[in-house]
């Protein structure tokens, strides 16, 4: 009997320990214009302007029902590759469906530039989209290290 008990409770021990050690912890939660008003402060393109909700289906093919909150800034003269968008989607399928379309306007911003913005495409190339939990992000700019690692911060 006792060998029994013995036997469960290290089957449970085991169990527990796979069972944490397998789990990713949840980012916490992240005020997304916070975000995008200390990297402002880090950002050197003074031609970026915000955008509005209206923008996020025209621009992204982002449904507004997918989205928690955001903040957004892109390069308004369009010869710069800038654009910095952080999303929260309103559950996990929402920010799969978000992240799809950040990942398809980055091959978009990868064929306009490669012939035509050399140098703005060797800086996209060093970005990507980054999705933690419901939260996403697509980051494009010289400054992307500091302001990656201001958004990582701000989500734990």
């Amino acid at each position: 009997m006792m060998k029994r008990i013995s036997l469960l409770l290290l089957a449970l021990l085991t169990a527990s320990f796979l069972w944490t050690g397998c789990s990713k912890p949840a980012p916490k939660e992240a005020d997304l214009p916070s975000v995008m008003d200390a990297m402002k402060k880090k950002i050197t393109n003074t031609q970026m302007m915000d955008l509005s909700a209206d923008d996020l289906m025209p621009n992204y093919g982002i449904a507004e029902q997918d989205v928690q909150q955001f903040a957004a800034r892109v390069d308004s003269t369009g010869t710069k590759g800038d654009e910095i968008l952080l999303l929260e989607g309103t559950d996990g399928a929402a920010a799969g469906r978000i992240e799809e379309k950040l990942n398809a306007r980055y091959r978009q911003k990868e064929i306009e530039m490669k012939d035509y913005l050399p140098e703005e495409y060797a800086m996209l190339k060093k970005c990507s989209v980054e999705r933690s939990g419901n939260y996403v992000a697509l980051i494009v700019s010289p400054q992307a290290g500091d302001l990656e690692n201001i958004y990582r911060d701000a989500l734990g």
